[in-house]
């Protein structure tokens, strides 16, 4: 009797550690073709059937958001072909909650798109990426997997919101808020579906946010001069808990009075920024699950919306705790 067909997927390769050339840390990221990354991991081939593109093969410290629109568009065009079972984006892990936040908030998936990369490049004893890429192509070729924008690393499953890089160096410096990891590939637990809020639309013109630090060395001035310069938004990069210093509080208010978005973040690694009565005293919006990086790309497709909205369209989708302080 005939093998049942496999799912057919598409691997979009954008370079990063997974497709390095060197040792160490000074290697040279995307170096390597699709192709030659496949051939090392030849028991792909029992999962699925894959089509490979690489729009663009870079160091992802280098992305922009004319590469996540790039991406976007690529997703978009291949989750319309009915010949598609799922798609795998390798990417690298510097900025990889960015985009991560972007296509959860931006894409209304109906097949898994499984993302994933590496910590060490294909030469270094004990790599990591031949191992995280077989398990993304599995992922997304499982008929079991839910639509959805995952992470697959370090024999990991990652929602891609609230997903942050928190470890530079260790073969799994990944973490994810509210829960963590929604599954495992060793052994294989495929994650649950969850109900999320529709997806938001990429704006015609990508709005400025600016990232603002609060330490002892800051002044708040800073975000005067952010909304001087054209910011539409800005997330304020604090201590502990998003804790607001209380020389920042007047400029803050003065900000959010004239129409600033802005969003209170943690320079924590971990953990979330919940609600406070510091956000309804200065108008102040909590980062909720996201991490400052990724607080700053929602804070861009929300911007756009009129002010009223702001507020629920945050709540429904980064505030997973409950709305009350």
């Amino acid at each position: 009797m005939a093998a049942p067909p496999r799912p057919r997927l598409l691997w979009l390769a954008t370079g990063g550690t997974l497709a390095a050339t060197g040792r160490g840390i000074a290697y040279h990221a995307g170096a390597l073709s699709p192709e030659a990354l496949l051939a090392a991991i030849p028991e792909a081939g029992q999962y699925a059937e894959l089509e490979l593109a690489s729009p663009f093969a870079m160091d992802s410290k280098d992305a922009t958001p004319h590469h996540w629109l790039r991406l976007h568009a690529a997703i978009t065009q291949a989750l319309a072909r009915p010949e598609l079972a799922g798609l795998v984006l390798s990417h690298g892990t510097d900025t990889l909650e960015e985009t991560a936040t972007l296509l959860a908030l931006t894409l209304a998936p109906t097949k898994p798109v499984v993302l994933t990369g590496a910590m060490r490049p294909p030469s270094e004893a004990g790599a990591d990426g031949p191992r995280n890429l077989l398990h993304a192509i599995r992922l997304a070729a499982d008929a079991d997997t839910p639509p959805g924008v995952f992470l697959v690393f370090g024999e990991e499953i990652f929602p891609a919101l609230g997903l942050r890089k928190a470890h530079t160096l260790a073969l799994q410096p990944f973490a994810a808020e509210p829960r963590g990891a929604l599954g495992t590939t060793f052994p294989w637990l495929l994650p649950p579906i969850e109900e999320r809020p529709s997806s938001l639309p990429i704006p015609p013109s990508w709005p400025r946010v600016a990232l603002l630090a609060a330490t002892a060395l800051d002044a708040p001035e800073a975000l005067r001069q952010a909304q001087e310069t054209g910011a539409a938004a800005a997330v304020l990069l604090l201590p502990g808990h998003g804790s607001v210093p209380e020389r920042w509080e007047a400029a803050i208010a003065d900000a959010t009075a004239s129409g600033l978005l802005v969003v209170r973040a943690s320079r924590c690694g971990l953990g979330p920024v919940l609600l406070h009565p510091v956000d309804e005293r200065l108008g102040t919006l909590p980062a909720g699950i996201l991490s400052a990086p990724a607080a700053r790309v929602a804070a861009a497709l929300v911007a756009p919306f009129p002010r009223e909205e702001h507020e629920p369209l945050w709540r429904a989708r980064f505030l997973p705790y409950g709305a009350s302080p």
